[in-house]
């Protein structure tokens, strides 16, 4: 395989990424700090156009001259379940607030190996539940990318399950890590470490995540029932080791006649999205989620669920 990912697209992740090692839980907490600085400034390319502030533990994303107040976008940062924070999404963050036009909502969550499942779950799943009660009026819109993306379907899919989901408009997913599996197209054309994410590492934060949990059903959603579940936002970055990941979950959708949107960008990698603020693909799949926010995809279903409320 002689194609590699775009160098504009590996220029701007050189500049505004923390050298890798290998992976080590002793490391991790170093790792992490590195990872933070290096992201530190990506502040999105509306960031003048966006008011961050905290609040019981969130990070709020609020666009600062028009904000509509009929959903909420929850955003669950990736990083292996074991990485990254609402500094290194930020700029994410702050895009995707002004883009869709609605406040962007950023739990921090417990990490792996030090935390592993379901401590991260049940912090996103108490997370969305108290944002849905400080915001009665609002359908929320689950998000995030990578195990984020792993989160956010997890917590829309326990929560209705136990009978305890609020009203959701959408999800929004990037290039989710979706079943503990590694014998995929993707894995084995894309994974050997050239183009980024490998497998090995992959490996290595599923076994931090799950640990040796019995039945992490609602980890590796391998068995996951996706009926039920509202229109979803898809994006496969294409050199990605993940990427039959999100096409085995759209197919699934398919099944289910889930509405979805799926966006596809040829020639990125695993992470793309970071660098919206310098790099315009990653600019356009956040447009792309805005776009499918006001689409009649998604309104129809998210009256209906807020008048349902």
């Amino acid at each position: 395989m002689n194609r590699t990912p775009d160098p504009a697209l590996l220029q701007a992740a050189a500049r505004y990424s923390a050298e890798k090692g290998e992976l080590s839980a002793e490391l991790m907490p170093e790792m992490r700090r590195r990872s933070r600085e290096a992201r530190r400034a990506l502040r999105g390319r509306h960031a003048d156009e966006v008011e961050i502030s905290t609040c019981d533990g969130l990070r709020l994303f609020s666009p600062r001259d028009r904000c509509d107040a009929s959903r909420v976008i929850v955003y669950l940062h990736g990083g292996g379940w074991a990485n990254c924070d609402t500094v290194t999404h930020g700029g994410i963050m702050t895009d995707l607030a002004a883009l869709s036009g609605h406040l962007v909502a950023g739990p921090d969550y417990p990490l792996a190996p030090e935390h592993p499942y379901p401590a991260g779950l049940d912090a996103a799943c108490a997370a969305v539940c108290r944002i849905a009660a400080d915001h009665p009026h609002a359908a929320l819109v689950l998000a995030g990318d990578s195990a984020g993306a792993n989160l956010a379907l997890a917590t829309a899919l326990r929560l209705h399950d136990e009978g305890a989901a609020p009203p959701l408009a959408a999800l929004l997913l990037w290039y989710g890590c979706f079943r503990r599996c590694f014998d995929t197209r993707s894995h084995m054309t894309y994974g050997d470490g050239t183009y980024g994410l490998t497998t090995t590492d992959m490996r290595t934060y599923w076994d931090w995540y799950l640990a040796d949990h019995r039945d992490p059903a609602y980890g590796d959603l391998t068995g996951a029932a996706v009926d039920g579940l509202p229109p979803c936002f898809l994006a496969e970055a294409e050199m990605d080791c993940l990427a039959d990941d999100t096409r085995w979950l759209a197919g699934r959708l398919t099944q289910a006649g889930i509405p979805h949107a799926y966006d596809f960008t040829p020639a990125v990698n695993h992470g793309f999205i970071h660098f919206s603020q310098v790099y315009e693909p990653s600019y356009r799949s956040l447009q792309a989620a805005a776009h499918f926010l006001a689409s009649p995809i998604v309104a129809p279903a998210a009256e209906r669920r807020t008048a349902a409320r």
